[in-house]
């Protein structure tokens, strides 16, 4: 069966690191009629062709792809549009209903130096992040701050919860079958669901190691022993503090890459924001970025040491 792959660019800083990461998808899947890729207009492209960052005809073509690849935004540009070009990125998850993200923590021998930690602790780091796609803000009722007065609601859906965590199991199962579920507050009701949660889905699959930490842990066992982790759980509303440890590893801005999934299976992988002047670095998350995409849809994921990656 061909797997179908779009292309939105974004902006022309993001076009090599792209181009990097199809040059070793192509590399690695050897049957050409396994694999298509169709480059469709979105955002400072977009722009110069059509006035609009996300333009009517890329959202009509893109139900009829398997995944899409989308580049970074480091541009803005002056448009008519009711949307900038940095709000078309959360516009494009919104139209393809995206419910779930997926972060991989990686670092090869080929950019282990690029890491602030030692290499010792960072070498052969390979840990995915499994999260709601919702941004914080979506989760927040009720946010209150005047004077000397602050509150904040946060809400979730047993039904999210129960799909986050079940895909964070699933994921476990293809990889080294341990899941860490992050409770942040144990006094909190919201730790609590996920907690009970993962222990009702924990018994689908017994072959799980499942450990229950706190937030404390899990980001110090990020920067002391990250290898040590294999599929991490949390609410999405750590995702800041989660973020700021994994970038102690990678010394990448944010995780990357990301990968997302809405419940029609179809797949959003994202590029993150990086130094466009740092050529190694785009080198490395383009690298990054193809093993992800083989890794998820093609099963070619060890092929990447006959081609050098």
């Amino acid at each position: 069966m061909m797997y179908k792959l779009a292309i939105l660019k974004g902006d022309k800083e993001s076009s090599s690191v792209i181009d990097r990461a199809l040059g070793i998808i192509k590399s690695s899947v050897n049957d050409s009629t396994a694999f298509e890729v169709t480059e469709l207009p979105f955002g400072v492209n977009a722009v110069l062709s059509f006035n609009e960052p996300l333009p009517n005809q890329t959202l009509r073509e893109l139900k009829n792809y398997d995944g899409i690849l989308v580049g970074a935004l480091n541009q803005e540009v002056g448009t008519d549009s009711l949307l900038s070009v940095q709000e078309s990125l959360v516009a494009l998850r919104k139209y393809l209903n995206i419910t779930l993200a997926c972060k991989a923590v990686q670092i090869s021998d080929n950019n282990v130096d690029a890491s602030p930690l030692k290499n010792q602790i960072v070498r052969d780091t390979d840990f995915i992040i499994v999260q709601s796609a919702k941004r914080a803000n979506d989760h927040v009722d009720g946010n209150i701050s005047v004077d000397d007065f602050a509150q904040d609601t946060i809400t979730y859906e047993q039904r999210e919860v129960e799909q986050v965590i079940t895909v964070g199991f699933e994921r476990a199962m293809n990889r080294k079958r341990a899941v860490t579920v992050v409770t942040p507050f144990d006094s909190f009701y919201t730790s609590k669901i996920w907690a009970l949660t993962a222990e009702k889905i924990a018994k689908i699959y017994p072959d799980v190691v499942v450990n229950y930490v706190s937030l404390s842990c899990v980001i110090s066992t990020v920067i002391q022993q990250p290898t040590s982790l294999d599929v991490v759980v949390a609410p999405k509303w750590v995702d800041q503090i989660l973020n700021e440890g994994s970038q102690k590893i990678t010394g990448l801005p944010e995780t990357v890459p990301v990968s997302m999934k809405n419940n029609s299976g179809q797949m959003l992988y994202q590029l993150p924001q990086i130094n466009v002047d740092d050529k190694n670095l785009m080198m490395a998350v383009g690298e990054d970025t193809a093993k992800l995409i083989l890794k998820e849809c093609f099963n070619h994921y060890d092929n990447l040491q006959k081609i050098g990656v």
